[in-house]
């Protein structure tokens, strides 16, 4: 049997042919948690495969008509391009100032999210189908912007990703010094061009600062006190009105220095790129438009929108597409010895590409936010109570205001349109319940005499046993959450007692 050997003279393994889309849903992933990470942006200096598939992706950013010929698609503010906004946020109600919002925005999905993953505690009672609900106590936010335009820069995270990314830098640099070692320039010079393509690009890219951008609320505005409601799970909101608009009205926005961002106004008008070179003939003619008269002049479009072009990061999408073109053409050029460190150093990039795309983007976006509004697991309590009667009464106390009931119609607290919320059956089981409710609420008396079955009178005089029966569980649950909100009143006047007492 003849010997089997490998002629590495005329043996070529050829890799540019994937060198730009092998890895690329990885790298793409990689990148978009550039922002995520505290000084993810200085450690992209590694031959990252994917090239192509990045340059192509992050071109649709420059948002200008040259760009979107290269890179043509859908022209989508970074903030959303990267997933830090577009997902749709639960209903919000208010229970003060009367508003309802259907559909809330990113940050307000985040904070539900995250209260979903918070261990609950159990209250005991009866159980059908489970409900939680989760009472954050809003801490004041220190915006750092103008009255109009409330925002705060948020610092992204610090990781160990930083001591990974030594990884690939190392075995890149490593491969790029064999490589000149062995002579092979070709394959030397396109590692060096991807050591500098992507180091570039994550450094312009993730340049940009988060912030969190609100709404500025009216001065006489009452409290934000409200609910976020997102099927069997409420989020019951307490606090200052600016402190809650930045959860239900708040984003994140990318802050871009100026040279990378540079605003732009763009008109209405739509033309194909050479029509205007017969009205510059015409005005060098003498020809004016017989309407306007010689010598007018075209007002421009005040009305037109204000868009942002990122051209830095378009230059840098078409060094991307540049570097795989080259390595396209050039790997096949160099020795066997210097493919074989070019595929090295991109296994090594893609290992830690893969390494980042497996994090919880979504779950850094939840801790950034907590982080940022000044919560901890004290201001955020999740309950799980037994049935949805249970945590309709229970979230409706704990935005039960401290003044006295004959003001809540003044001040705008209306509890029967909260426990509607929840609940909007009209039978007269539920009607005659949401009444005992609604007087215990008004008596406020520790006994809970308003939610036993006697104290409902001739009302329950004409009702079936099984109606009775219905309503004597409702009022059961109703005690239920009355008990747990005693409990929870009790531990914050102690917890307000020890603050009081350290501070003596």
């Amino acid at each position: 049997m003849p010997a089997i050997t490998l002629n590495a003279d005329r043996f070529s393994l050829d890799v540019g042919g994937f060198a730009g889309f092998f890895g690329g849903d990885e790298a793409i992933s990689a990148m978009e948690t550039v922002h995520l990470y505290r000084a993810r942006r200085w450690t992209g200096w590694f031959n990252s495969p994917g090239s192509y598939s990045i340059g192509r992706r992050y071109g649709q950013l420059a948002n200008s008509r040259l760009w979107d010929g290269m890179f043509p698609g859908p022209n989508i503010e970074p903030t959303a391009f990267i997933g830090l906004d577009g997902k749709a946020g639960p209903l919000y109600v208010a229970s003060q100032s009367g508003t309802i919002m259907k559909q809330t925005g990113h940050l307000a999905y985040l904070l539900m999210q995250s209260c979903k993953d918070q261990r609950a505690v159990t209250v005991k009672g009866r159980r059908t189908k489970a409900n939680k609900v989760t009472i954050v106590e809003t801490q004041n936010i220190s915006f750092e912007g103008a009255d109009h335009v409330p925002s705060l820069t948020i610092h992204a995270r610090d990781g160990f990703h930083k001591h990974i990314a030594f990884f690939p830098i190392a075995i890149s640099i490593v491969t790029c010094i064999f490589c000149a070692w062995a002579d092979d320039w070709y394959c030397f010079s396109l590692i060096l061009l991807g050591i500098f393509s992507n180091g570039i690009s994550c450094f312009v890219i993730g340049s940009a600062s988060i912030v969190l951008q609100s709404v500025a609320p009216s001065k006489t505005a009452p409290p934000g006190d409200g609910m976020l409601m997102d099927g069997d799970h409420v989020v019951v909101l307490l606090g200052e009105e600016k402190n809650v608009a930045a959860i239900t009205q708040g984003k994140f926005q990318l802050d871009y220095k100026p040279w990378v961002r540079m605003r732009i106004r763009k008109e209405r008008k739509r033309s194909i790129v050479g029509d205007d070179i017969r009205e510059r003939l015409g005005k060098r003619l003498g020809k004016e438009d017989a309407e306007n008269g010689p010598g007018s002049e075209v007002e421009s479009d005040e009305d037109a929108e204000i868009n942002y072009e990122y051209k830095a990061i378009g230059l840098c999408s078409l060094l991307l597409v540049l570097q795989f073109v080259t390595q396209l053409l050039l790997v096949p050029q160099g020795t066997l010895f210097g493919q074989i460190m070019f595929l090295g150093s991109f296994a090594a990039s893609w290992m830690y590409n893969l390494f980042l795309s497996s994090m919880d983007k979504e779950y850094l976006q939840e801790e950034m936010l907590v982080h940022a509004l000044g919560l901890s697991d004290d201001h955020m309590k999740t309950y799980k109570l037994g049935t949805r009667t249970t945590a309709a009464v229970f979230a409706c106390l704990a935005l039960q205001p401290d003044y006295n009931s004959g003001e809540w119609e003044k001040k705008g607290f209306k509890p029967l349109q909260i426990l509607r919320q929840f609940i909007s059956n009209d039978t007269e089981v539920w009607a005659v319940w949401r009444e005992q409710v609604l007087k215990q609420m008004k008596d406020n008396s520790p006994a809970l005499q308003s939610l036993d079955l006697e104290a409902c009178g001739d009302r329950i005089a004409a009702f079936s046993d099984d109606e009775r029966k219905l309503l004597s569980d409702l009022l059961s649950d109703a005690r239920t959450a009355y008990q747990q909100h005693m409990i929870l009143q009790a531990r914050r006047r102690s917890v307000s007692l020890d603050v009081v007492k350290g501070g003596a």
